[in-house]
């Protein structure tokens, strides 16, 4: 198999299930050159290495194999010298035969549910819910115990015990009494009044817990018996004998405790790195050593919601179905809950599709809604207990082999191959760790499926880097440079402001203790240090960016839940970010716009934007016909100096059609309405991008307002459409 083949075979297997794939996985593991290697000449040097690239001074993203102008400017192209220190912090060329002797292994990283399978130990118990205590609801004397040990088994009815009880001897003589009274009345209206107190003593003997039989028995005697029989409430097993022959007992003293075996709880002990992956409702399946070859099942009752501090772990009780009464309480077992789990901690389960589960007792299944045939509580659907029967591929977790990942305290790393590189070109990077599955752990922030992560080997790459005093696991910072006095690059200084208000913005709502306002802001934040784009750095600018960027992006990652703690660690990140690339990393504070200006601000940019965009396309017709709309706009904004301005310069544009003309008194336009912006700042979703062309407004440089940072010039369109620099983000969001 090639080089090429082995790729698209493992491209393949990614789009497969995790069922398929895992298996798979390790047979292409021993492929660790994924890609295919240019063929070398005689000197060693690959063509790729040898081959020109010319650059322009003015405009540097402008790459061309060969000599000429450049097509933006027209100036003379420039050769762009390669630098062999070029590439990213932490990347490691090596060759194919290094690459072969140090057994280098790749493996792809998987999106696929993470299959889970928790190893628990623990012991048979009784159902707490089939005890029934038996009490004395008399005083007396227990003559005769017929169930006189604990774990006795009884049936409903059977005599358990037998006592005397003066209480009782009364009350039977009232029963007596009262029967014979009935019998022998001369007159209705008396045998009336011994008829209710013959209901009132049968009563009586009721509440004493007597069997109608009993009652039925005493009233055929002609004098009180000096013992009476308890009987058994329940078939079971005697589990609490607190009575014996010739103890006294008072009203109220428990005699009997009588379990069910028909079904029996499984308690156990889950550590603390176990409980993400168990739910209410999960099925569990075990085994017990007494009765080998046979595994039971029953489903998550309860998890306590107590850790304990000192051993670290939960208790987990399932309720298992114990008809055959094979399982008795005491016996040991070893218990397995197996899962495959997507985002968010669902649990894919096709036997739940569409049930209804009740949420006190989870053996309790029904296809519909309902109520729980045991305690008469509305059932509900089973993905609302964290069940689904399917999920999209997006909804999958990232999975990287455990092999692979390289962990020092709180970082984790990992080493991937390029394959853009012709070489065996690995870099470093860290991610955001989630919990690990078996033989995976989830990766939460900085993998994407299909990049191949070094399995077998990452060690060797990080001990290189090391000796060559660069960024490695151990020692993150080898070979930086502070350069807090040095200019940071223009490209990335111009998209800066938006994360600087964003961290304002957080910062303030964690001050203020808005939890919710400040998750907004920790996602404005991390969205808008993602979209910074820096295609234009040179190699070592861009290698530095993405070191920083890619600490700053896992430092907000890592957050879950906006604190004070987790202020102090986004601002430790901002200032190292700030002295090792010279970017400013002090937080621009949240600002109370003036809602006078806001919405009519925002209201005549977007009138500015159709004009600035018929202007790059090179047509003046729609251009001249958006100059109403933006005077419109303009006379509703406050007045001011500065609207004054804009008014004037609108005005002037106005007074042409031709397209050299309106590019001609755009400048003047664009320049007063971006110093309104500054000063008064604009509340939108996004952000407007101030971008310079120096060859503008008769070569003195103009700027002009963008909804995006590319660049589409308005003062040469298709003529220059490319030249600009952006030189400033704008917008400031409003602090409700």
């Amino acid at each position: 198999m090639t080089n090429k083949k082995t790729i698209q075979a493992l491209t393949v297997l990614v789009k497969k299930p995790a069922v398929i794939l895992i298996p798979l996985i390790f047979f292409f593991t021993g492929w660790w050159f994924a890609l295919p290697s240019k063929k070398h000449d005689h000197e060693g040097t690959s063509k790729a290495e040898n081959a020109e690239v010319w650059t322009c001074s003015m405009h540097p993203q402008i790459r061309q194999p060969n000599p000429g102008l450049c097509p933006i400017c027209n100036m003379d192209l420039i050769e762009l010298l390669a630098d062999p220190s070029d590439g990213g912090l932490r990347e490691i060329s090596i060759s194919n035969q290094a690459a072969a002797l140090l057994d280098i292994r790749v493996s792809p990283v998987l999106r696929a549910p993470a299959q889970v399978n928790v190893k628990l130990f623990g012991k048979i118990d009784y159902d707490e819910r089939t005890i029934v205590t038996t009490t004395a609801r008399m005083s007396g004397r227990l003559d005769r115990l017929y169930a006189d040990f604990t774990g006795a088994t009884v049936s409903k009815g059977d005599a358990i015990a037998e006592i005397y009880s003066p209480e009782l001897y009364v009350a039977q003589q009232e029963l007596i009494q009262a029967t014979q009274s009935v019998n022998t009345s001369s007159s209705p209206a008396v045998q009336n009044l011994h008829l209710n107190l013959l209901a009132a003593a049968r009563e009586k003997l009721h509440l004493l817990e007597l069997t109608e039989q009993q009652i039925d028995a005493i009233e055929k005697q002609r004098k009180p018996s000096n013992q009476i029989t308890l009987t058994a409430q329940q078939d079971g097993i005697i589990v609490k004998l607190n009575a014996k022959e010739g103890q006294y007992v008072k009203t109220g003293d428990p005699l009997f405790g009588i379990a069910k075996l028909s079904s029996v709880w499984l308690k156990m002990e889950a550590y603390e790195s176990d409980l993400p992956w168990l739910r209410y409702a999960q099925k569990v399946s075990f085994t017990v050593e007494a009765i080998p070859g046979k595994t039971f099942y029953g489903r998550i009752a309860f998890i306590d919601p107590q850790l304990d501090p000192k051993r670290r772990i939960v208790k987990v009780r399932v309720n298992v179905d114990n008809k055959d009464l094979l399982l008795k309480p005491g016996m040991f077992a070893n218990a397995s809950a197996k899962a495959n789990v997507a985002l968010h901690g669902r649990v894919l389960s096709a036997e739940l599709a569409g049930k209804w589960i009740s949420p006190m007792h989870p053996e309790i299944i029904k296809d519909g809604p309902g109520e729980c045939d045991i305690c008469g509580m509305a059932l509900v659907p089973a993905e609302e207990l964290g069940f689904t029967p399917s999920v999209q591929t997006k909804e999958n977790p990232i999975l990287v082999p455990a092999s692979a990942v390289l962990r020092t305290g709180k970082r984790a790393i990992v080493y991937i191959r390029i394959p853009e590189k012709t070489e065996p070109v690995f870099e470093g990077r860290e991610i955001i760790l989630g919990p690990k599955t078996g033989d995976y752990f989830i990766v939460d922030y900085g993998l994407d499926a299909g990049e191949l992560v070094v399995t077998q080997g990452a060690y060797k790459l990080d001990s290189e880097l090391q000796i060559k005093a660069r960024p490695s696991m151990m020692n993150p910072n080898a070979g930086l440079i502070e350069r807090s006095a040095i200019q940071a690059p223009q490209q990335i200084l111009a998209q800066w402001p938006p994360v600087l208000r964003a961290y304002g913005e957080l910062e303030q709502a964690i001050q203020d203790n808005d939890i919710e306002q400040a998750k907004s802001y920790l996602v404005t934040m991390k969205s808008t240090l993602e979209n910074i784009n820096a295609e234009q750095l040179q190699a070592k600018e861009l290698a530095l960016w993405n070191e920083f960027s890619m600490r700053l992006n896992n430092t907000l990652a890592a957050i879950t839940s906006p604190s004070h703690a987790a202020l102090r660690k986004i601002r430790q990140q901002m200032s190292e970010t700030g002295r090792y690339t010279g970017l400013p990393w002090q937080a621009i504070p949240a600002t109370k716009l003036d809602p006078a200006w806001t919405v009519p601000l925002q209201q005549t940019v977007t009138a500015y934007l159709q004009i600035s965009r018929p202007l790059s396309e090179d047509q003046a017709k729609p251009a001249s016909q958006a100059i109403p709309a933006l005077l419109q706009a303009i006379a509703t904004l406050p007045d001011d100096l500065d609207q004054a301005k804009l008014l004037s310069a609108t005005q002037q544009l106005q007074q042409n059609t031709e397209l050299k003309a309106l590019r001609q008194k755009f400048p003047a336009v664009s320049k007063h309405l971006i110093s309104m912006i500054r000063k008064y700042g604009i509340n939108q979703l996004g952000n407007l991008y101030v971008i310079h062309c120096p060859m503008a407004d008769q070569g003195k440089g103009a700027d002009w307002l963008s909804a995006t940072p590319k660049v589409q010039n308005p003062y040469f369109g298709s003529g220059m459409y490319s030249c600009g620099e952006l030189t400033d983000t704008l917008s400031l969001d409003s602090k409700d």
